[in-house]
C-alpha cells in the first residue's frame, strides 16, 4: 500500500502540474449467455465508470518519475446488494529512472509474462491467456525494467495476489521477460514465473474479492510470445507450459486483428484460446473460439460486440456468449 500512498501524493504535487494528463472512462457492457443469461459483466469487463490520471516529474536531464492511477467504481447486477459495487485499482504506479536503461517500479502493474505487459487489453472483450494462466493480469509489487538497444527486459516480485491486497500461505509472484523493443513489424519475447499465488473471485481491489481458498497454488511458467503486423493484419501467438502444484499445465493462444483498408476505423478480431489444466487428460482443458468486432466512431468513444464459442469447458456445460459493449476514454 506505500506505494498508493506516494502515487497520490505525487499526482497531486503542484510539480505535475505542467506535465499530467487526465482522462474520465466510461464502460458499459451488456450480453446474453446460454448458461447465465442477460448479463453486464463478462470476465475482466464490468460496466463501471473512472478516470486515469498520468503525470511525470522532469528536471534539466529529462524525464525521471512518472505516475499512473487507473481506478474505475464498477457495478455488477449479478452480485448481491454486498458485493454489486466495487472500486477496482487497475494502475497505481511510480516508475523512477536510475539511470538511461533501468527504470525501478513500485506499486500494481502488469504481471511481465507473455504477451501481457505488451498487448493493451485493459477496454477489450477479447482478452490474453493470463487470466486462465496466472489467474490475474496486474499484481501488487516492485519491478526492475530496462531498454537495450536490442532488447528490453523486465522483472517483477509480486504479491501474487492480483487485484486485491492478500498475503496467505506465503504466497508470492516472481516473473520476467525479455522481448524484442515494441517498434518494427515483428516482436518476439521469452518469459518466465515461479511463485505461489492466491485465487480470488471478481475484480475488486475495495473491498476485497473473496478468496477461493487460504492455500496457494504453487506455479511454474516458461512462455514464448510473438506479434507480426503486415499491413492491416496483426498476428499474435503465445505459449506457456509449467506446472500447477504438481499437475503439468499448457496453455496456447492465437489471434488475427484485421483493420479494413478503406474503413480505418473498423477492426475484425478472431481469436483462439486453449488453456489445459492437466496435459495428459484430454477433457481438463478450457477451450474458447471468438470472434470479434470494433469502430471506432471517434477519438473517444469505440462500440465493440464479440461472440465466444466454448469448444470444451472442465467445470462447467460448454457456454455460448454474446457481448456489446460501449467504451469512452478522453
Amino acid at each position: 500500500m506505500a506505494g498508493c500512498f506516494i502515487a497520490l501524493v505525487l499526482l497531486y504535487h503542484p510539480a505535475f502540474a505542467g506535465s499530467s494528463i487526465f482522462n474520465k472512462e466510461v464502460n458499459l457492457v451488456a450480453g446474453y449467455s446460454d448458461l447465465d443469461k442477460w448479463v453486464d459483466a463478462w470476465g475482466e469487463q464490468v460496466s463501471s465508470v473512472g478516470f486515469e490520471y498520468f503525470a511525470k516529474l522532469s528536471n534539466d536531464y529529462g524525464d525521471y518519475l512518472s505516475a499512473d492511477l487507473q481506478v474505475r467504481l464498477a457495478y455488477n447486477s449479478k452480485e448481491n446488494a454486498r458485493n454489486a459495487w466495487g472500486i477496482e485499482i487497475h494502475n497505481a504506479w511510480l516508475k523512477y529512472k536510475l539511470d538511461s536503461v533501468n527504470k525501478f517500479k513500485l506499486g500494481h502493474f502488469y504481471v511481465p509474462f507473455g504477451l501481457n505487459p505488451v498487448v493493451d487489453t485493459h477496454s477489450t472483450l477479447l482478452q490474453t491467456l493470463a487470466p486462465e494462466d496466472i489467474g490475474f493480469k496486474k499484481d501488487w509489487g516492485i519491478a526492475l525494467d530496462s531498454s537495450f538497444p536490442r532488447f528490453d527486459t523486465s522483472i517483477a516480485l509480486q504479491l501474487g495476489s492480483g487485484m486485491s491486497i492478500y498475503r496467505r500461505d506465503g504466497s508470492f509472484l516472481l516473473s520476467g521477460r525479455i522481448g524484442t523493443p515494441q517498434e518494427g513489424n515483428a516482436q518476439a519475447g521469452v518469459s518466465f514465473m515461479y511463485g505461489k499465488t492466491l485465487e480470488t473471485v471478481g475484480m475488486n481491489t475495495i473491498p476485497r474479492n473473496d478468496l477461493v481458498s487460504n492455500i496457494a497454488t504453487r506455479k511454474k511458467r516458461l512462455g514464448l510470445d510473438g506479434q507480426y503486423n503486415l499491413g492491416p493484419l496483426l498476428a499474435k501467438a503465445e505459449i506457456d507450459f509449467g506446472k500447477n502444484n504438481h499437475t503439468d499445465v499448457r496453455g496456447y493462444f492465437l489471434e488475427f486483428d484485421y483493420t479494413v483498408p478503406s474503413l480505418q476505423n473498423l477492426e475484425a478480431e478472431l481469436q483462439y484460446k486453449s488453456w489445459q489444466n492437466n496435459m495428459h487428460d484430454r477433457g481438463m482443458d478450457d477451450t474458447t473460439v471468438t470472434l470479434g468486432l470494433s469502430y471506432k466512431l471517434n477519438s473517444k468513444v469505440t462500440i465493440r460486440g464479440s461472440f465466444a464459442q466454448d469448444l470444451n469447458r472442465m467445470v462447467k456445460d460448454e457456454d455460448r456468449v454474446f457481448l456489446l459493449q460501449f467504451y469512452f476514454f478522453g
